[in-house]
């Protein structure tokens, strides 16, 4: 969607981006603020793959890619990450630049606590002295499987071969338990195949909420921790998380809509505080956590009072723009993708479409109502009685509509934008020429794509497109937390 959009001022989705760009703004203004607070320093082997023969000229390194897929790197990165242990990455020239302060390891104006080798085949005679001057000083590495087994490169060889193996002779390993040791001055050298009991050695912090499928990463700045929490499963989520942070106040703050306040929170048995969250599928929060006492207004949390009520009321769809042409209005009996319509218009369309719908007020005393979308394809705009409440990007569609703003009747409008691919493969079936491009002849990434080498869209059927639905709304009251 990013690309998309950002890219091509004339994709139907262009409207919605400052909704996603305000996002990202406000996600970015909270992790820029403060200075990384993560306690692994793990090595990035680039050396392990320059060392591998292969007929690629040009290799691009973005964290994993394709570059370490079934290594042992990969596999140790992914579950650390899986388990709740947050990592940065170094390389040899930063290695030479860390220092260490009793037991911890500087780098960059930032602490960390262990150095992890994962286990790696090549390192260089330098960076092996080094680490051992840092085990010297205090620091321990952490080794996973094995050692490095040799230096890179053949410019004088044998030496460096000598001197690294020199280096690792004077490490003398003793059992214990799972893993072995080996003490280096006032620090030391882990090994070990189990990474739970290799990452128990010391006192690095897990994050327990991954294991509800949550993403998280957490920054430290002068009066706290930032913690930016996603949901990336596909079911809701609604209880406490723990947060392994102390903390005398705690605050959230909704990126996507703006919404904050003081959060409901707690201390559990083990020390760690939990904070309550309720969050749909894949959505994020950002949890502010405070060493001192704040006051102010509370984050207002929502709870169901009843089952959804679907509306069912007849639909008009108007097409306001696009192309190659606009379909007809039309009333609708029932919601789906506009491309299942009679017609190719609607077919080959790319673009934006208003759907509209009148309801009366549902009966009771709820606070607020929640409107639930359904399914969109594939962004939104949402109005009530002519005044927009929101835009949603997706993936889940939802909006909480205060009950004050419902009139005895009420006219709904949602303008939804699809995706240009309909409208794409409509001009290459038609020869109609749209990839001019400076810089580029679009090769195909897909062998069903292509077509004399260069992308072809022409054999697409109609992506869906459109509001389809189930469009509900369900009575809401403010939850417990907030009385």
């Amino acid at each position: 969607f990013y690309a998309a959009v950002h890219f091509q001022p004339a994709n139907p989705q262009w409207k919605d981006f400052g909704t996603l760009n305000q996002y990202v703004t406000r996600v970015q203004s909270f992790l820029q603020s403060g200075k990384p607070d993560n306690d692994v320093l793990l090595y990035y082997p680039i050396i392990d793959r320059y060392s591998q023969a292969g007929g690629e000229l040009l290799q691009h390194f973005d964290g994993m890619e394709r570059n370490f897929e079934g290594t042992d790197f990969e596999y140790a990165s992914k579950w650390m990450l899986e388990h709740g242990y947050s990592f940065d990455f170094f390389s040899d020239r930063q290695l030479q630049k860390i220092s260490t302060s009793g037991s911890r390891l500087m780098s960059g104006g930032n602490q960390y606590k262990i150095i992890f080798l994962p286990a790696n085949k090549l390192i260089s005679d330098n960076s092996f002295q080094k680490l051992m001057n840092l085990a010297k000083g205090g620091a321990v590495i952490l080794v996973y499987k094995t050692l490095p087994q040799d230096v890179p490169g053949f410019a004088l060889l044998e030496n460096r071969r000598k001197l690294f193996q020199q280096l690792v002779a004077q490490l003398n390993f003793s059992e214990e338990g799972k893993i072995k040791k080996a003490i280096v001055g006032k620090g030391a050298f882990y090994i070990g195949d189990d990474l739970e009991a290799l990452l128990s050695v010391t006192n690095v912090r897990k994050e327990e909420l991954v294991e509800n499928g949550f993403g998280v990463i957490r920054r430290k700045n002068a009066d706290g921790y930032t913690y930016f929490i996603n949901n990336r499963t596909d079911k809701p989520f609604g209880g406490w998380v723990s947060l392994n942070a102390a903390a005398e106040s705690v605050a959230l703050f909704d990126a996507m809509t703006g919404k904050n306040g003081l959060a409901k929170w707690r201390i559990a048995g083990d020390g760690m505080i939990q904070v309550w969250l309720q969050l749909t599928p894949f959505e994020s929060i950002i949890a502010q956590t405070y060493s001192t006492k704040k006051t102010g207004a509370a984050y207002v949390y929502f709870e169901a009072i009843g089952k959804p009520k679907k509306l069912n009321d007849a639909w008009t769809i108007s097409f306001l723009n696009g192309g190659p042409s606009l379909p007809a209005k039309q009333i609708l009996k029932e919601l789906g993708s506009w491309t299942e319509l009679e017609g190719e218009e609607v077919k080959n369309f790319s673009g934006t479409a208003r759907y509209a719908t009148s309801f009366a007020k549902p009966p009771g005393s709820a606070t607020a109502w929640l409107l639930d979308l359904g399914k969109v394809n594939e962004t939104v705009e949402v109005f009530l009685n002519g005044k927009k409440l929101t835009t949603l990007i997706g993936p889940t569609f939802q909006t909480t509509i205060p009950s004050y703003l419902l009139n005895l009747t009420n006219t709904l409008e949602v303008v939804v934008a699809n995706l240009m691919a309909n409208r794409i493969s409509y001009m290459d079936r038609n020869s109609i020429p749209w990839k001019i491009f400076y810089n580029t002849n679009m090769p195909a990434r897909r062998r069903e794509n292509s077509k004399k080498g260069i992308f072809d869209a022409s054999s697409w059927k109609p992506l869906a497109s459109g509001l389809t639905g189930p469009v509900s709304l369900t009575p809401l009251a403010i939850s417990m937390f907030n009385k």
